[in-house]
C-alpha cells in the first residue's frame, strides 16, 4: 500500500534551562482534544495510503542521533509502492538532515516542507542543536525526490518567510506555495498540501 509518513512536531534547546523554562511555561491543557493536521490528512487519504506517524524519542527535548536511529527502525515496514514525507517547521530540520546526509531506502514520491526552518535564525530560546544539516549538502536530497514541494506564508512570525528563501537557493526546483495570511499554518486542515498529494 501507499504510505504518507509524518514528522510530528519536537522541540529542541540549547540550555537545559530552557527546556525546564519550556515545561514550566509552556501552554497546556491534558484534556484538549483539538485535531491535529497529521489527524486529518491520515483520515482524507486513508482509502488510498497508509499514514505512519513515527513516535519519536524524546520529542520534548529532541536529538538528531537518537531520532536517527529510531526512523531507521521504520525501513523494513516501507512498503514496495510510493512514499510521501511530510514535514513541518523544525520537524522539517530533522529530514533535511537525514535526507542530505544519508539515502533513504527507496525513492520518494513526494517531499513536502510546510513552513520549514533553515537555521537557527529568529529563534531565541528554542533551536534546531544537532539537527543543523550543511546546506552544501541538500543538494542531495532532489536526486532522492521525484517533486519537492515549499510552502510558506509570508505573515509567518515563527519562522520567517527568509528561511523560505533560503531554500529556495538550495532547492530551485521545489514546486511553491506562497500565501500572505496563513500564518505559521496553525490549523485543522491544509486543503493545499492534500490536493497536491492525490491530485
Amino acid at each position: 500500500m501507499k504510505q504518507i509518513i509524518i514528522i510530528k512536531w519536537w522541540d529542541c534547546f540549547p540550555t537545559q534551562e530552557l527546556f525546564y523554562k519550556a515545561l514550566r511555561e509552556r501552554d497546556y491543557n491534558t484534556f484538549s482534544t483539538k485535531k491535529k493536521r497529521r489527524d486529518w490528512i491520515a483520515d482524507k487519504t486513508q482509502e488510498n495510503y497508509q499514514t505512519i506517524i513515527p513516535n519519536m524519542p524524546n520529542d520534548r527535548n529532541a536529538d538528531y542521533e537518537a531520532w536517527k536511529i529510531w526512523f531507521e527502525r521504520h525501513f523494513p515496514f516501507l512498503s514496495q509502492e510510493e512514499t510521501i514525507l511530510i514535514g513541518w517547521s523544525l520537524w522539517w530540520s530533522f529530514l533535511a538532515k537525514r535526507l542530505s546526509e544519508n539515502k533513504f531506502p527507496k525513492q520518494i514520491q513526494q517531499l513536502h516542507l510546510v513552513a520549514p526552518c533553515f537555521d537557527n535564525e529568529d529563534f531565541e530560546e528554542e533551536s534546531i542543536g544537532n539537527f543543523q544539516s550543511n546546506p552544501n549538502y541538500l543538494k542531495n536530497i532532489p536526486p532522492q525526490v521525484n517533486e519537492i514541494f515549499l510552502y510558506h506564508s509570508k505573515d509567518d512570525t515563527i519562522v520567517s518567510f527568509s528561511h523560505h528563501e533560503n531554500f529556495k537557493k538550495y532547492l530551485p526546483n521545489a514546486k511553491t506555495e506562497i500565501f500572505e495570511d496563513r500564518g505559521h499554518f496553525i490549523q485543522e486542515t491544509f486543503p493545499e498540501l492534500l490536493e497536491n498529494i492525490i491530485r
